[in-house]
């Protein structure tokens, strides 16, 4: 395991910094790294250089390697929304060939936590400010600055459904283009649906009847019509450019894996899958 760390290190820095950082709501989360390593991650808002003082505003991450004994906490347990003071290793820049971007830390050592200082408290109360859109036709849309999306529950002809709504720029505060797409197609909401319904059944029924005849249910044939009356809206995310991607529940066809439809609300539907 050596070996791995060091190749780990080897994208960092050799100078040891001390920071203020505050966290995101991005915190918690690791991806295997080697056989029995894992690599968490904590995403940050800002840090201040305790040497300076200088502010580094705008998002960032914290990384680190852990063992499996580790996951209970990833050793550091950090939490989201919090300030603490750290220890660690800048990343070397334009290190592309570690998979770390310039710009962001080896977290070495937790010294404080649970601490204030005014640029990042200022940050913080920036981030949790509230920021809503309401459109007449489409409802009432709640921005979540960590996924830079606005979102809503709305009534998809009797169901309800978790809509969200790409920001125009990141970190930006306004979904202008991603909302004027998604009227165009809840203004015609029942056409839209037949058509995700009919282009999902004309791409997975033949897969829906080789999950059938793997299964050990003695059920009937799946036909184009019945699997498009079975499956059932649960998200839809409306991105820039007239992207979008239809979530549908499967109705157990493919053991519950969710049903996606992903196109284009100019050039049409481009493909239909499972996943998860």
């Amino acid at each position: 395991m050596k070996k791995e760390y060091k190749k780990f290190e080897a994208g960092f820095q050799e100078e040891v910094v001390d920071l203020l950082v505050l966290t995101s709501e991005g915190v918690g989360g690791a991806g295997l790294y080697a056989k029995g390593i894992w690599q968490p991650s904590a995403q940050i808002l800002g840090c201040v250089e305790l040497s300076t003082g200088r502010l580094r505003a705008g998002k960032g991450c914290l990384y680190w390697l852990c063992e499996d004994s580790d996951k209970n906490g990833w050793i550091h347990n950090l939490r989201h929304l919090t300030i603490y003071h750290v220890k660690c290793r800048e990343s070397v820049p334009d290190n592309e060939r570690q998979g770390i971007p310039a710009g962001l830390w080896m977290l070495l050592e937790v010294v404080e936590r649970d601490l204030h200082h005014p640029e990042l408290d200022r940050i913080l109360a920036e981030y949790q400010r509230s920021v809503e859109i309401t459109d007449p036709l489409c409802g009432h849309f709640v921005l979540e600055r960590n996924y830079d999306w606005f979102s809503a529950e709305v009534d998809w002809l009797g169901e309800e459904c978790g809509v969200s709504l790409t920001c125009d720029e990141e970190g930006g505060e306004t979904a202008e283009e991603a909302l004027s797409g998604f009227r165009r197609i809840y203004g015609n909401l029942q056409e839209w649906d037949r058509n995700f319904r009919a282009f999902a059944a004309s791409e997975l029924t033949e897969l829906a009847n080789d999950w059938r005849e793997d299964s050990e249910e003695d059920s009937q044939p799946i036909t184009e019509e019945s699997f498009a009356e079975r499956i059932c809206i649960s998200e839809f995310t409306m991105e820039t450019e007239g992207n979008y991607v239809a979530y549908y529940d499967d109705d157990d066809m493919f053991f519950g894996h969710v049903i996606f439809i992903e196109g284009n609300i100019e050039t049409g539907m481009e493909r239909a899958n499972i996943a998860g």
